[in-house]
């Protein structure tokens, strides 16, 4: 145990050859406490890289939500822009070849699947909620955050080549990271990403990862000027 403990309180000593023990690098990393560690580690280095991305993308996107719904609120001819909007969300889709967009459907059976998710459902659905909010059309912001996260997380996956495990993490990360910028949520945004893709079933494997990525985006957004939202209970 006392090896084990100033090999991990060393990193340099796993390098470190002993004659008398030649394998005890290998055994330790064969050990609970290794792969835990490791896990730990590598999941707070890829929260910290994308986080900051999905974060801030969060955070736009929840500024840009409040703007659109405060100008609808304090122009009744807003209603007027929505067939405006409407047509112009058309086009942008029809430009990208998204004629036939599976939207938050698509993200979850990803996830059981690994079906892939295009890149281009974030932009899209970040650009057709603001319009369709701007003119005071009826969107949910649920359904957004969960494809933008979604869709940037998958594309994150596939810019650092992770496994399908990995990959399926990143998703639920990228999802609870979005979902937890726009609405200042982050234990329950971490929870939700877990269960809404299967009823009655969690990914726990997920849940440091996912708890993870949502403290550091709500700090992310903290820093940007988006405060957590406090809720009164009883």
């Amino acid at each position: 145990m006392r090896d084990i403990v100033r090999k991990l309180l060393n990193p340099l000593a796993f390098i470190q050859t002993d004659a008398q023990h030649p394998r005890i690098d290998e055994n330790f990393k064969e050990t609970s406490l290794y792969r835990n560690v490791h896990y730990f580690i590598k999941w707070s280095i890829i929260s910290i890289l994308i986080g900051t991305s999905v974060g801030s993308v969060g955070a736009i996107f929840a500024r840009a939500i409040e703007f659109a719904t405060t100008f609808w609120m304090g122009h009744s001819y807003a209603l007027f822009l929505l067939p405006i909007c409407g047509l112009i969300i058309v086009f942008l889709y029809h430009f990208a070849g998204a004629d036939a967009p599976r939207g938050t459907n698509l993200v979850l059976s990803s996830i059981s699947t690994g079906e892939e998710i295009t890149s281009k459902m974030a932009p899209l659905i970040f650009v057709s909620s603001v319009l369709t909010h701007l003119g005071s059309g009826s969107a949910g912001r649920e359904g957004a955050a969960l494809q933008i996260g979604g869709s940037l997380g998958n594309l994150f996956a596939r810019i650092f080549k992770l496994n399908q495990l990995d990959r399926n993490i990143v998703v639920m990360c990228g999802m609870s990271a979005c979902f937890s910028a726009l609405f200042g949520t982050p234990l329950s945004a971490g929870i939700f990403s877990m269960e809404i893709f299967s009823v009655g079933v969690m990914y726990y494997a997920a849940l440091i990862p996912c708890l993870i990525f949502c403290l550091y985006c709500c700090g992310r957004c903290s820093i940007l000027g988006r405060s957590s939202r406090a809720f009164c209970c009883g």
